[in-house]
């Protein structure tokens, strides 16, 4: 309901501005069937509040900001414009019955314009039904076969407002439920393209998505200690591991570098993989020395804490690359700590290389 709000409101307008609009077009047309000591002064004053009432609920209805208000102010217009449509046919001759036309056309209004519920629209709507009967039994001269065709004219059309305003309704519910769960889906699927489906940690492509926000950060950052620190971080043979033991094992290594990787780091660090055994490192908001810091105390742990995959127990090493993010292409700043990791791997591996 919340999601249609706005259209609802819309709506409700538009009938608001159509009831004066026709009220106003048949007042003009209709003063020779209103009894004489109605007409003009009553009638016209009456029509004039309808009017009035009208215009002023279609213009005030774009002040009205929240969903419960909306419902109040839509029951009690409805409520109005019953009584109101009543009080116009208290007011025709007395062997005038045609405007049971107008009857039809508020049911079908209460039951069509799904603006309330459907409980509530079949309340309004029998209600109705009561009062326009009334109304014409006790105040108009009919025969016993104009009083037939009007109370057949009333069930007909509220046992057909009521099918097609449940089968409306439902099929509004199954609509907005299923816009619900492609809407979950579709969050879902752009959520699975910035994921690793292995480990789960966001990828190259959440790395790109996310560059702005670190530039954002390096700009605020100039002539300050701490920067963007970016760490090109690498598995050291794992071609072996997967070789050695399989893939499966190798998938294991992985997912507990990853989980590794994300337990050292603070929580306003980030962890990206960016393909096979190469992971990138984001540190916003983090001096060198710090970054540095960070690193040997990973490549402590890791040269004394084994990784547990099934019955194996494997000690694992890597290599790291670290930079500073500059006011400069994405590319620019991977490819110096690609280089900073590329001089680890061929220093002998296990251990950090800076190039600032």
């Amino acid at each position: 309901m919340q999601s249609k709000f706005k259209q609802d409101r819309r709506v409700a307008q538009f009938l608001c501005f159509t009831v004066a609009l026709v009220t106003t077009l048949v007042t003009f047309f209709d003063e020779l069937i209103i009894q004489a000591e109605f007409w003009p002064n009553i009638a016209l004053i009456g029509r004039t509040v309808i009017v009035s009432i009208c215009i002023i609920g279609g213009i005030g209805l774009s002040f009205v900001k929240s969903l419960k208000q909306f419902k109040y102010i839509t029951v009690l217009f409805m409520a109005f414009l019953s009584l109101s449509m009543q009080s116009m046919a208290y007011t025709y001759e007395r062997t005038y019955i045609l405007h049971l036309f107008f009857d039809v056309i508020i049911l079908i209004t209460f039951y069509f314009s799904t603006l309330v519920s459907f409980r509530l629209s079949a309340f309004l709507g029998l209600s109705y039904s009561v009062v326009a009967l009334l109304v014409i039994f006790f105040t108009k001269d009919i025969n016993s076969h104009t009083s037939y065709m009007v109370i057949l004219a009333h069930v007909a059309v509220n046992l057909t407002g009521m099918i097609m305003s449940a089968h409306q309704h439902l099929m509004r519910r199954e609509l907005f439920v299923r816009n619900t769960q492609l809407g979950q889906l579709a969050q879902e699927m752009q959520s699975q393209a910035f994921k690793d489906a292995l480990t789960q940690l966001p990828n190259r492509r959440a790395f790109d998505n996310s560059y702005e926000d670190y530039q954002r950060i390096t700009k605020q950052q100039q002539q300050k200690m701490k920067q963007v620190c970016v760490i090109l971080a690498d598995i050291d043979y794992f071609k072996q591991v997967n070789d050695n033991h399989g893939h499966e094992v190798g998938d294991g290594i992985l997912e507990l570098f990853s989980t590794f990787l994300t337990q050292s780091l603070r929580t306003s660090d980030d962890v990206y993989r960016f393909g096979g055994e190469e992971f990138v490192i984001v540190l916003p908001l983090c001096s060198v020395s710090d970054a540095e810091k960070i690193i040997e105390n990973m490549i402590s742990k890791l040269n004394t804490e084994p990784f547990e995959v099934g019955e194996l127990s494997l000690l694992i090493r890597a290599s790291f690359g670290l930079t500073v993010m500059r006011e400069e292409q994405q590319k620019s700043v991977i490819a110096r700590a690609d280089a900073a990791l590329y001089e680890a791997k061929g220093s002998g591996r296990n251990q950090l290389v800076v190039k600032i």
